[in-house]
């Protein structure tokens, strides 16, 4: 498929200056509607846990379905961003759905996202967004939470949010689903269920277009195969899980439960996963030789994340029962406490450890892997801590928060000064997102494997 043909179809994409927030989303898709009621049409599909609306928006009139899920995880918000564009550029321009009916998911956790929603607006910097970021713990992610079975035992309690989700595949069949995600930082890359090496390279060739460095390194993703560079095999429940068993990890406390590629393979659905980066660095992909040796490197940084998890762990523990326990934020750092031990175990698990490491490898593993870690655990950390401080907490509290402020303010001030990234502006990463799914959806037009 000719690159500048995806490109018509994708448009114009204009400037963005901030996230759109769960409601801004909302009346967006409404008026939308209410503006070409014969084109679009929306459907809740249930709701979220604390409430609101998990509603879908429909255009096209092909026979093939897709889906697209906005936010499965509610600290990545570029999906919003793409589905408004997408929606936007298809309701003026019937030859922009590629001759499919689309189901935009607007947002699959709109819990979640509106405890994120105080840095949509930025200022984008890594330390920042740190300072306000939420991430439920893997039982609470949706889109991990899918029924499914491993070693006979069944595994995954659907939330609300995924029964939407379930709902919508059931009603639908669909031959793709586009799950709209972003990295946070270094490079981007893919997940697919299938495609060739044409596809493949027409995906990573979307990231050069928009001068986004390559991530090459290992998938994030137990079990997964290196498709192409860049592109890794999007893999089902039981063979990431036989991984992390084979580890010593709890697989189901660590992956919850099946993603939305074991539900829909009833239906052969294809699906593709777009990480796009928040922030780059060069340094990414320095493939120059380093100054140790990898197993060495993977070593130190698993001890790294075992301090971590230890620092974390005290904390809590010198609070006792002083926490209320209302804070979502707690469920979150004692979830990510209890699994950074089998996180780090799995930094080791490489079969190449003599070789020389890269530059970029050694640059990926402290200031992207521990440092995201860290930034993602002590800004969560410092919230709870804030929040109960808003709750008259005891003294004990107010002195651990002054406490693991200063250590924090410590970890930003080496992200501040050695790797805070360029942020990509954030119509890049729409324009990069949208290019990524249009792709996906004119090979299934026209009968190419995706």
């Amino acid at each position: 498929m000719p690159q500048d043909e995806v490109s018509g179809l994708v448009g114009q994409v204009a400037r963005v200056g901030a996230f759109p927030t769960v409601d801004e989303l909302n009346e967006f898709a409404d008026t939308l509607t209410a503006e070409h009621p014969h084109r679009l049409a929306v459907t809740e599909l249930g709701r979220s846990r604390a409430g609101d609306p998990i509603r879908e928006v429909r255009i096209g009139s092909g026979g093939q379905h897709i889906l697209v899920f906005g936010n499965p995880h509610p600290n990545e918000p570029v999906g919003m961003a793409t589905i408004r564009h997408l929606l936007g550029r298809m309701v003026v321009d019937d030859a922009a759905t590629a001759g499919a009916t689309w189901h935009f998911l607007l947002c699959v956790d709109p819990d979640g996202t509106r405890l994120n929603e105080r840095w949509f607006a930025g200022p984008h910097t890594r330390t920042g967004v740190a300072r306000r970021l939420y991430r439920p713990p893997a039982t609470e992610q949706p889109e991990w939470c899918f029924p499914t079975v491993w070693r006979e035992r069944r595994v995954g309690v659907p939330l609300p949010e995924t029964l939407a989700m379930m709902t919508l595949i059931d009603r639908t069949r669909p031959a793709l689903i586009a799950s709209l995600h972003n990295a946070e930082f270094g490079g981007g890359f893919f997940y697919t269920t299938g495609g060739d090496p044409d596809y493949w390279f027409a995906l990573t060739d979307r990231l050069a277009a928009e001068n986004v460095p390559l991530y090459t390194g290992k998938p994030d993703v137990p079990s997964a195969r290196v498709l192409a560079p860049g592109v890794f095999e999007l893999p089902l429940f039981a063979p990431m899980a036989d991984v992390l068993a084979s580890r010593g990890v709890d697989a189901v406390g660590a992956l919850g439960g099946g993603g939305c590629h074991d539900y829909a393979a009833r239906y052969g659905s294809a699906v593709l996963v777009c990480e796009v980066p928040l922030w780059i660095d060069p340094r990414v992909v320095d493939d120059s030789a380093g100054d140790t040796m990898l197993g060495d490197l993977l070593d130190a940084t698993a001890a790294e994340v075992r301090a971590l998890a230890g620092v974390a762990a005290n904390v809590l523990h010198r609070l006792g029962d002083g926490l209320s326990g209302h804070s979502p934020f707690e469920r979150s750092v004692r979830a990510l406490v209890a699994a950074l031990p089998g996180l780090a175990q799995t930094r080791r698990a490489v079969l190449d450890r003599t070789r020389v490491a890269t530059r970029a490898e050694i640059f990926l593993e402290r200031y992207h892997w521990v440092a995201m870690l860290r930034l993602r655990l002590g800004g969560m950390l410092l919230q709870l801590l804030e929040d109960e401080c808003r709750r008259a907490a005891a003294p004990a509290v107010r002195s651990e928060r002054a406490r693991f402020a200063a250590l924090f303010d410590q970890w930003c001030a080496d992200i501040e000064q050695n790797a805070p990234g360029v942020a990509l502006p954030l119509e890049h990463m729409v324009r990069l997102q949208a290019a990524s799914v249009m792709l996906a959806a004119t090979r299934l037009r026209d009968g190419l494997p995706i």
